[in-house]
């Protein structure tokens, strides 16, 4: 893969209000801050945006295939009908997702020991590490690292059946699923694994999920440090503000439904185990 041109948006970035993760007010909401982004940004810089923000998209496929429940996510590149029309000409989506349907379609996984969901975002990983560099393709490596971290700690920590939850192949997910270390003997190549472990293991699962993203967001940081005015900037500052708005949507009721719901999947998989 090339390397990508640099561009510097000055203005832009000059002109982004601080965030923290404690804060009690986005300074946008996702979708004002996207329409900001499309007309400030060069195409190939906001199809990097695009990428970042795929999952949203995934989500959408799977809930018009049944395979979730809620209301569309309007952070999708696609309205339900744009989507249903695509899928029916077989094009305008990326390709991973009509490889995707495709398999659906014809009840052939492509890994069959996995969850359709989980085929879903080890499409989607796979053809987004192979059109990014830099910040993005770090991040995203980071970002599937991290899901496989939590997907093994849980098997290990509540004793579940682990066969076809962790995304991906190789070295790493073969110690995911064998070693007995503490930090699955992978702790040099992710730096942040030793202070995720210490959050993995109080016992408020609220606070533990906000503390990972705490994790997360300080990683971000830490990346940007030597970046002024460049797209990893925006990159950056956009996964903050959607880890912010996340947890500015959720009300305490709204919290506790999200903690008796993972206890409640919790349970369901070791009784099937």
């Amino acid at each position: 893969m090339s390397q990508l041109q640099k561009r510097d948006y000055f203005y832009l970035i000059s002109s982004l209000p601080e965030m923290v993760l404690d804060q009690s007010r986005a300074p946008y909401t996702m979708v004002d801050f996207m329409a900001q982004l499309e007309e400030a940004l060069e195409p190939d810089d906001f199809k990097l945006v695009r990428i970042l923000l795929r999952p949203h998209d995934n989500r959408n496929l799977l809930l018009l295939l049944g395979e979730q429940s809620g209301d569309w996510d309007t952070l999708g590149q696609f309205s339900e009908a744009e989507m249903q029309e695509a899928l029916k000409a077989e094009n305008g989506l990326p390709e991973y997702m009509h490889r995707f349907y495709r398999a659906y379609q014809s009840e052939q996984p492509i890994h069959p020991e996995q969850s359709w969901t989980n085929q879903l975002s080890g499409l989607y990983y796979g053809a987004a590490l192979r059109q990014t560099e830099g910040f993005l393709h770090d991040w995203l490596v980071i970002e599937r690292g991290l899901r496989n971290i939590l997907a093994a700690w849980n098997i290990r920590h509540y004793a579940l059946q682990g066969e076809g939850q962790l995304i991906g192949q190789g070295e790493n997910i073969e110690a995911l699923k064998k070693s007995r270390a503490r930090d699955f003997g992978l702790g040099t190549d992710y730096p942040y694994l030793p202070k995720l472990l210490n959050q993995l293991e109080r016992e408020d699962l609220m606070i533990r999920e906000k503390d990972i993203d705490r994790v997360q967001w300080n990683y971000i940081d830490e990346q940007l440090t030597f970046h002024y005015f460049t797209i990893e900037v925006v990159l950056g500052y956009l996964l903050q503000l959607r880890m912010l708005q996340r947890w500015l949507s959720l009300d305490p009721q709204a919290g506790q439904e999200r903690v008796r719901s993972f206890i409640s999947e919790m349970e369901q998989k070791i009784e099937r185990s």
